[in-house]
Formats: structure tokens, C-alpha cells, sequence
């Protein structure tokens, strides 16, 4: 059994949809790159060459999609550096190294043409639904984030500065004690998003195996991300590998941070993704740094504030279900349109080569 790895390249974010596919496929050296509609196999084509790869003893990471929590949009494979991915929108990747790295897998060429055109009436009606529920996510997550950043400042009032830098470099000092020659490589990923069947998160899974966890736990507004960034750097310029894990909230905010080499982890375990320090873990409480004689979390204006912020959220979480509602019945007819015996030969023939490729 191969090692198992799982996490996002992209998120319905309160900046729109935000996919960093290009750092995913940055080190592969063979790229598959499938298209076609919804409901005509991908997720499952791209799922079932990874676990059967994973039972041969590969190493693989699974690259999960923001739109439907049960679907796979990738895969990497570490021992041959192949990936595999979802390359239909809204991601839209496309060959960048045709037939020298990449190859396109159309999966198209499957389907009954005929049964589509005779049902274009309900696919245009059903996809011209979904844009206009996706742009009432976006208005809504756009309002959330408007009104977090207001949260935000009412926590700045009190921050204490200084007390956090004290605190940063303390961990860098603790944490980044060697320096090698060359600058270290960034990956930039999301360790979890909102779906339409509510939130999913791979703290757990990608933190197998790291010895040193660090919990920072805090609000809206207490340096977490900032403090997270600055290790994060300093790390880099050591010289060391940094895995960068945005917010799929607000990607511009850092969730977590991955140094594999120096074998630690530093994440946010407040709200919404709650984790909470277990046995061996370091607990960093930004809460510290607020003086709480200058902010009161349970007076005006900041209860009204976080009523206001929950409120835009559950808004956007009722439009991605009613995306999920509608894409169901769209991908019905492209399920009836695929021709499921030749996809599942493709997959078979593209199985039995990336086993070959194994030294």
C-alpha cells in the first residue's frame, strides 16, 4: 500500500474561483488532461487508476473538487510524476507541452450526439441555472468577506503588536535553525473548501507523520496568517520546501503551512475548520495579543458583526447546494448520453501503463 495523500488546487472562493493547477502540474513530467461534460466519468476515471495504483505500492495524492465533495478533480502520482486531472471548466486547463508532457483524453468522443441535441432545451436550461446560482455564491461570499474584514478590525483595535512578532520569532528561532544554500520550492494548495454538501478538511491526513503540529488558535484579526507567512519565509529563504494551504475563504489568508523536511506543521484551528491540540501537540494562542479591556467579544458592534458574517454564509451555502441540486439533473443526461464501456477501456489500457512505468 502506497502513501496517500489528499487536498484542493482550486475553491469557490470570496475572490471568485481560485485554482493554483499550474503549481500542481509544475513537476509532473506526463500529463493527462481529461475533458468532457458533467456525469460522464472523470471523477470516477481519475479515482479508480489512483486507488488501484495505491494498492500496487504507489505514492499518490488526491486532488479533491471544491464543487462536489465526493468527486476527485487529479491526481499525482510521486514514483513516475504523473498527474492526471480534470481539465473542463471551470478549472479549464489545457495542453501546455501537447504530446511532449501532455495528452488530451476527450472524453466526448463517447457520447450519443444525437441524444444531446435532441435534449439542448433542458442542457442550456440547466446550465444557464447554475451560472446564475454561482453568481449568487459569489455575491454572498463577497458580502461575508466584506463584513469579516470589518470583524477584523474591531479585534485590531486591541492587537498587540509587538507581542505577536515576539511570538513569530520565537517559532522561527525554535523552528528554522539551519540554513542551506539554495532558496526552498513554494507549493501552493488548499487544505480544504466549502462544498455543496457543506465544509471538507484534510488537517488530519496531511499531518500524518509530521512530528512537531503547531494548533494557533485565535479571531479574526489576530495575526495568525501574518505570523503563519513570516515562518513560512523564513523557511523559504533557509532554503527549505514550504507547502502553502490559503484559506478557501479567503485565499489571500494562510490556513496552514507544511515543511516536510524540517518535519513540522503550523495551522489554524478556529472556526470553521476547528482542530483542536492533541497528545504532543504545541498549542499558539493569538488570543494573547488582544487586550481584552479594549475589545469585548460579547458587546455591540461585534455580536451583531458575526451575526451579519453567519448570516452571508448559510446565504452562499443554500446557492452552492442549489448549484449541487441543478448539476445533478444536468449530468443525468450526459450519464445517459456516455458510453461507459469505452471509458472504463480507457481507463483500464492507461492503468496498465502507468504500472509499466514503475522502475
Amino acid at each position: 500500500m502506497g502513501v496517500k495523500r489528499q487536498y484542493l488546487i482550486a475553491s469557490n472562493t470570496s475572490d471568485g474561483f481560485v485554482s493554483f493547477s499550474h503549481g500542481f502540474l509544475r513537476d509532473a513530467e506526463r500529463v493527462y488532461i481529461l475533458k468532457g461534460g458533467p456525469g460522464c466519468g472523470k471523477s470516477t476515471f481519475i479515482k479508480r487508476i489512483g486507488d488501484e495504483l495505491l494498492q500496487e505500492g504507489f505514492s499518490v495524492d488526491f486532488i479533491n473538487s471544491p464543487c462536489d465533495a465526493n468527486s476527485i478533480d487529479g491526481i499525482f502520482i510521486h514514483d513516475i510524476r504523473v498527474a492526471i486531472v480534470n481539465g473542463t471548466a471551470p478549472g479549464g486547463i489545457d495542453p501546455k507541452y501537447p504530446g511532449a508532457i501532455d495528452r488530451l483524453l476527450d472524453f466526448g468522443e463517447y457520447w450519443d450526439i444525437d441524444y444531446l441535441r435532441n435534449n439542448k432545451d433542458e442542457i442550456k436550461h440547466y446550465t444557464d441555472e447554475i451560472d446564475g446560482e454561482y453568481n449568487s455564491l459569489f455575491k454572498h461570499l463577497k458580502n461575508a468577506k466584506l463584513v469579516h474584514d470589518r470583524w477584523e478590525k474591531e479585534y485590531l483595535k486591541g492587537m498587540d503588536f509587538n507581542k505577536a512578532e515576539e511570538i513569530t520569532k520565537s517559532l522561527i528561532e525554535n523552528l528554522v535553525k539551519e540554513r542551506k544554500e539554495f532558496k526552498g520550492k513554494e507549493y501552493h494548495r488548499f487544505s480544504g473548501a466549502m462544498t455543496p454538501q457543506g465544509n471538507i478538511n484534510f488537517y488530519e491526513i496531511l499531518t500524518e507523520g509530521i512530528k512537531n503540529r503547531y494548533i494557533v488558535k485565535g479571531r479574526p484579526g489576530t495575526g495568525k496568517s501574518t505570523m503563519t507567512r513570516k515562518i513560512a519565509k523564513s523557511a523559504l529563504e533557509a532554503g527549505y520546501d514550504v507547502e502553502y494551504y490559503h484559506c478557501a475563504f479567503d485565499p489571500d489568508s494562510i490556513d496552514m503551512i507544511i515543511i516536510p523536511e524540517l518535519g513540522f506543521a503550523i495551522l489554524d484551528g478556529t472556526a470553521p475548520h476547528v482542530f483542536d491540540p492533541g497528545e504532543g501537540d504545541n498549542l499558539v494562542d493569538m488570543l494573547e495579543c488582544i487586550d481584552t479591556n479594549i475589545v469585548h467579544e460579547q458587546e455591540e458592534p461585534i455580536k451583531s458583526i458575526e451575526t451579519e458574517y453567519a448570516k452571508e454564509i448559510v446565504d452562499a451555502k443554500k446557492a452552492y447546494a442549489k448549484v449541487k441540486e441543478l448539476n445533478d439533473k444536468l449530468e443525468n443526461y450526459y450519464v445517459n448520453a456516455t458510453d461507459f464501456n469505452d471509458v472504463n477501456a480507457l481507463r483500464i489500457r492507461i492503468t496498465k501503463t502507468l504500472k509499466g512505468m514503475k522502475n
